[in-house]
């Protein structure tokens, strides 16, 4: 059974990935008013010296060499520029809304999102991009709508499942969550975004053994930061303190590491070594580590009850 304390999952799953990248942080107004303009204001101005395009073709081909060039803007600008020659484009629109994700411009995608979905509402892209966007702005209700009708119309939208798994988490439905990030394991099963949900999952629902075996494998694999982490909590939240430390170190400074070990142990009700976490702590940062001098506080206080 799980004794240790379990934060939100936001602060500790990996980063979703949405679509070509992560989202930018500018999510909370993602569904502020939906309005018709699609583009940039100063893009005409900044490209105005060059050539005009002749075709809807012609531009989406400039476009498609901007974005190689990785000039995201002179991209949008000629996905704007193909948009003008067919408005009714839905996977212009998804593209021209992609590209405001990658900018970290969370409203316009929101609203071109939209405007893909007036033309086509069922359109399963353009709903998962709205349900992500719905996630990073902590909605979870809208992300949810929107990322559940997504793979109603089509099943091969891992990211959609891996979100759904998430929120399935946010809400204790562990079960159900196992089951959205196995589909998402069976169109993507090297997804590191996926296998580390569900080993925190796992972990979540209880299970801790399974979580660490799944934890070991993505963190020995990815060598990623956040699977390593994980994996140190499961390991403190069974007791195993010293590997717990070894593994935090991997991540953090030896103060942190000492640290988040102790904050588990204390979780567990082992006060005398979460004491002696929390004493190394300070005494490898006795200046700037404030936080294991609260938690020694912590430790002091569960003593004297």
């Amino acid at each position: 059974m799980i004794t240790a304390r379990k934060t939100r999952l936001g602060a500790l799953i990996i980063c979703i990935g949405f679509l070509y990248g992560c989202a930018g942080s500018q999510t909370k107004n993602a569904d502020d008013g939906l309005a018709d303009s699609v583009g940039k204001d100063n893009l005409d101005l900044l490209f105005a010296t060059e050539f005009p395009v002749a075709s809807k073709a012609e531009a989406i081909t400039k476009s498609n060499l901007a974005y190689r060039d990785r000039d995201l803007d002179k991209a949008l600008f000629y996905s704007v520029k193909a948009l003008k020659f067919d408005v009714t484009d839905v996977e212009l629109l998804l593209r021209i809304a992609h590209l405001h994700v990658l900018q970290g411009n969370s409203r316009m995608a929101a609203r071109t999102f939209n405007l893909a979905l007036a033309q086509d509402p069922s359109h399963p892209e353009s709903l998962q991009g709205l349900g992500l966007l719905y996630f990073e702005a902590e909605q979870p209700a809208k992300a949810r709508h929107n990322l559940e009708l997504a793979v109603a119309g089509d099943q091969s939208l891992w990211r959609s499942y891996n979100v759904l798994g998430v929120l399935a988490d946010d809400r204790r439905e562990h079960k159900l969550a196992a089951d959205y990030y196995n589909k998402a394991l069976e169109i993507r099963p090297d997804s590191v975004s996926v296998l580390i949900n569900r080993g925190y999952s796992t972990y979540l629902a209880g299970d801790l053994e399974t979580a660490a075996r799944y934890l070991y494998e993505v963190a020995s694999q990815s060598d990623h930061p956040k699977a390593w982490r994980n994996l140190g909590m499961v390991y403190a939240g069974l007791g195993w303190y010293d590997e717990a430390l070894d593994i935090f170190r991997k991540v953090e400074d030896e103060a942190k590491a000492y640290n988040s070990t102790g904050e588990i142990a204390l979780a567990n009700k082992d006060l005398s070594l979460a004491y002696d976490f929390f004493s190394e702590a300070v005494r490898q940062s006795p200046v700037y580590f404030a936080e294991a001098e609260r938690n020694l506080t912590r430790v002091r206080n569960a003593r004297a009850k």
